[in-house]
């Protein structure tokens, strides 16, 4: 069994007594690594889908980095429209240092493999892959038809139903479809940017986002209504003989 801890939208600061949209980060970015700690200690991968730094500061990263001390080895990380590509790289596992072009990574079991997608556009808040990076994605999966697949990026493929959100999604979620459609292998893929759960098809492929660690929103509103509820983050389990599951666990006690 795999288990996959996927974290997104920390919204963190340099200074860690900051608020956005009247929200201190910081604790709620400390209580979710609490909370994982004592419950869910036994992981493969930490994934981090985007928006990690708010105030895109190397000084940021450097404090997540060492708030996540030892896992770090286990931590995969891509970017969000909130993330500075050039600050991220040389300092987690995977990323090429002094990396200015898309960051992703594969992990590769003998029953599973766990692909991350860059979706962030330079200077803007919606998101694409572009062509390159949707060609480098079908010579992978062109290259292990045999292994289920889970994808992670940061801008859902799939309307959310909130008019604000669904303007800022993935610009080039046709073309992402147009080739998932060749590889029934992929099963899942995991996203954030939208601050809460959606749960959507996209082709033979189920679409999950999970909620913030920073401030939520809430679901299918015309304009941005922030949700005061607590951080939460997802495990996924992904057994040799193809199942899965994935739960949500909110940690309601914060530091």
């Amino acid at each position: 069994m795999h288990r996959i801890v996927q974290l997104t939208d920390c919204h963190l600061f340099t200074e860690k007594a900051t608020a956005l949209r009247e929200i201190v980060t910081w604790p709620r970015f400390q209580s979710v690594l609490q909370h994982l700690r004592q419950q869910l200690p036994d992981f493969d991968l930490l994934v981090l889908t985007g928006d990690i730094a708010h105030d895109e500061a190397a000084a940021t990263y450097d404090a997540v980095i060492a708030e996540l001390g030892d896992w770090i080895d286990k931590v995969r990380v891509i970017p969000g429209n909130h993330d500075r590509r050039a600050a991220i790289a040389n300092r987690f596992p995977g990323v090429p240092p002094l990396c200015t072009d898309r960051i992703r990574f594969v992990e590769q079991w003998s029953d599973w493999q766990i692909i991350g997608l860059d979706s962030q556009l330079s200077g803007q808040v919606a998101g694409s892959l572009g062509s390159d990076q949707i060609q480098w994605l079908k010579e992978r999966l062109t290259a292990s038809r045999s292994l289920r697949t889970l994808l992670f990026l940061h801008h859902p493929p799939v309307p959310v139903h909130s008019p604000w959100l669904d303007k800022i999604g993935l610009q080039d979620a046709a073309d992402l479809k147009l080739l998932l459609n060749e590889f029934p292998q992929v099963r899942l893929i995991g996203c954030g940017h939208v601050h809460h759960e959606i749960v959507a098809s996209f082709g033979h492929t189920t679409v999950f986002s999970t909620p913030a660690v920073g401030p939520k929103f809430r679901p299918r509103t015309e304009q941005l209504v922030i949700d005061l509820g607590p951080p939460e983050y997802r495990l996924w389990e992904l057994a040799p003989n193809g199942s899965w599951t994935t739960q949500l666990f909110q940690c309601t006690s914060q530091l």
